[in-house]
């Protein structure tokens, strides 16, 4: 079986039917890196590591180096490696070309800054401006 992109999901299922569940996404090219049991919830990453953990998983299963990205992206490879330790955000203009060189989506690299959720929050309130995409709306706030 031939997989084109892998996606994540979060799923409900009765206990004993788990260990029958990885197996078999594991027969299908997938993995599971976490579950937990009910009463004891996984809990989810934290924003501010999304991005560069996304970046790092992604860049490992596409089999590239920080150098091969970097030089995709017109950057220095410290900047990657920024990138991947959360030391650095990264900017919409990257995580779109991150996003067709790792077969993702611009949102899996990019942590929302204050201006971004400030703009989501308010977006269509008081005649404001409803943005038809997220790539409008980044433009407009200069990410």
């Amino acid at each position: 079986m031939q997989t084109t992109g892998l996606t994540h999901a979060r799923i409900a299922i009765p206990a004993d039917c788990l260990p029958l569940l990885v197996d078999l996404i594991g027969r299908l090219g997938g993995n599971v890196t976490d579950y937990a049991l009910e009463g004891s919830p996984a809990s989810p990453m934290p924003e501010m590591e999304r991005g560069g953990k996304m970046l790092r998983a992604l860049r490992l299963r596409a089999g590239m180096t920080q150098k091969s990205v970097a030089s995709a992206l017109g950057l220095p490879q410290s900047h990657v490696s920024a990138f991947e330790s959360n030391r650095r955000t990264i900017p919409y203009k990257h995580a779109q070309k991150l996003a067709g060189l790792l077969n993702g989506i611009p949102g899996h690299f990019m942590t929302p800054n204050a201006a971004t959720i400030a703009a989501m929050n308010g977006a269509g309130e008081d005649g404001r401006q409803i943005y038809d995409s997220l790539g409008a709306m980044y433009k407009d706030l200069d990410i």
